[in-house]
Parts: C-alpha cells; sequence; structure tokens
C-alpha cells in the first residue's frame, strides 16, 4: 500500500489590514468604556462636591431656642437657661431626646418635645401639671389625678389641702367637691379634708376649725350641725378649734379661749 503524503500547506493569518480593523474595533470599545467611567466618576464627584456645600449650608449653629408652654410654674426664662449649654452647637449635632430627658427632671413638666428647625433654631414645647390640690405634707394633685413632688411646692397656691392613703386622691378629692358648696350654703369655707387609713374624715375649714366626722353617717352628722349652726355658732367659728360629729344624738364644739368642750343635741 502506498502512503498518503502529508499536506504541507498551512492556514493563512490575518492581513495587515484584518488586524488594523481590529485592533481600530478594540480601541473604539475601550474608548466607550473608558468615557463610561470618566462620566461616572465626574457625575459622583460632583455628586460629593454638591453634598457638600449643601451640608456646609445646613449645618450651622444653633442660634435661636424656642420655649412655648411656659407658665409661672416652668418660665420659659428658666427653660432657656437650662439649655444655654445646647446653643452654639450645629444644629445636627444635638441630641433632641438627650435635651427631652434632662428638662423633664422638672417634675412640674409632663411632657417634652423638641424639633429641629432649618436653618438655625430648636423648638421646645411644654406640658406641665395643673395643680388643683396639695396633697399631705410634701405633694401635689393635679388635674389629670397624678399625684407629683416637685422640687419646690408653692406654698401661697390658693388650693385646698387633701390627704388620705395611697391612691385614694380622687375619692379625697370627690368628697371636697361634694361638701365645699353644702358648707358654703351657711357660710362656711372648706379648705381642707383629710382621710385616714381607717376611713375617717377630718373636714377643715377657712378659720381654722377642724369638723370630726368620724367614717359612718356623714350626711346625717352634718347635716345635724347645719341645722343649728345659724343658732348656735354662726359669728362665732373664731373661737372653735373644733367641732366632734361622732355623736348618735349631737355634737361636741371645742372652744379656743379655755379649751372646754360644749355639747350640743
Amino acid at each position: 500500500m502506498t502512503a498518503r503524503r502529508r499536506s504541507q500547506a498551512r492556514p493563512k493569518g490575518p492581513t495587515w489590514r484584518e488586524r488594523f480593523a481590529a485592533f481600530v474595533a478594540m480601541a473604539r470599545r475601550a474608548l466607550r468604556v473608558g468615557m463610561t467611567v470618566a462620566l461616572w466618576v465626574a457625575f459622583v464627584g460632583a455628586l460629593v462636591l454638591v453634598a457638600q456645600r449643601v451640608w456646609v449650608k445646613l449645618d450651622v449653629p444653633v442660634r435661636e431656642i424656642v420655649v412655648e408652654g411656659g407658665n409661672r410654674f416652668v418660665p420659659a426664662a428658666q427653660v432657656e437657661q437650662v439649655l444655654e449649654p445646647w446653643a452654639g452647637r450645629s444644629i445636627w449635632e444635638v441630641e433632641l431626646e438627650s435635651m427631652r430627658e434632662r428638662l423633664l427632671e422638672d417634675r412640674w413638666l409632663t411632657e417634652v418635645t423638641v424639633t429641629r428647625q432649618w436653618p438655625d433654631r430648636l423648638r421646645v414645647e411644654l406640658a406641665t401639671h395643673r395643680p388643683i390640690a396639695f396633697w399631705g405634707d410634701d405633694a401635689l394633685m393635679s388635674s389629670s389625678g397624678e399625684v407629683f413632688r416637685p422640687a419646690d411646692r408653692p406654698e401661697a397656691l390658693a388650693l385646698p389641702r387633701l390627704a388620705g392613703p395611697r391612691d385614694s386622691q380622687w375619692s379625697v378629692w370627690e368628697r371636697y367637691s361634694s361638701l365645699r358648696p353644702v358648707l358654703e350654703g351657711v357660710g362656711l369655707t372648706l379648705v381642707g379634708v383629710e382621710l385616714s387609713p381607717r376611713g375617717a374624715l377630718d373636714l377643715t375649714l377657712a378659720s381654722g376649725a377642724v369638723i370630726r366626722a368620724g367614717r359612718q353617717s356623714l350626711e346625717v352628722r352634718l347635716q345635724r350641725l347645719l341645722d343649728v349652726y345659724p343658732d348656735a355658732l354662726e359669728g362665732r367659728m373664731h373661737q372653735v378649734r373644733s367641732i366632734d360629729l361622732r355623736y348618735s344624738n349631737g355634737f361636741a364644739v371645742a372652744w379656743r379661749n379655755d379649751g372646754s368642750e360644749q355639747a350640743e343635741e
């Protein structure tokens, strides 16, 4: 068998023209990619520059602190003095919650809201207790029924003085509210009510006299006093130290001048 002769032909390579065309195509693609990258870099750079300029405009020191809701118990000037260390700081560096907690250390306050107002103002809104009575020796009772103990209790307030066991403030207040107009009907001014742990009531009048009403039959006992008050005691209450209603058929009067008691049927 005759062996085949291996072909001596070789594949023909690309011409210089084809190579140049391929190089040009590759260069164009690289240029497009480069231009795209350059555009993105320029865009990001411009964005950063704009953000920096905007931040410079926004990042200003606090120049004004506006306080709303101040009153005689928590004056706005007093709050501004407490917040003075925050003035001059960057408005975005002020920790609003920290400022709020600092103000709520004042027990007159029930709520504090602090907001930023661009470019350089902080707005502080206050809500305070509205006291309706003294409670015990060192506390006040608010219109919401809450007992609170401020650092300074203004004794000059024209408020009734109430006292009683824990969580009894509403029942004592209701007693005061219901008895005050009854006593005013005969010219007596009720200024205090105290409820003992056993449930006995003591009523304090503007004259300083104390009516000891006891625990039971309050309305009946008090009416017994009111029936005879115009004839027996009117005009003499400044001399009375106490009136004890805890009798079945009458009451006893203790006088200031000699400490003696007079029983009334």
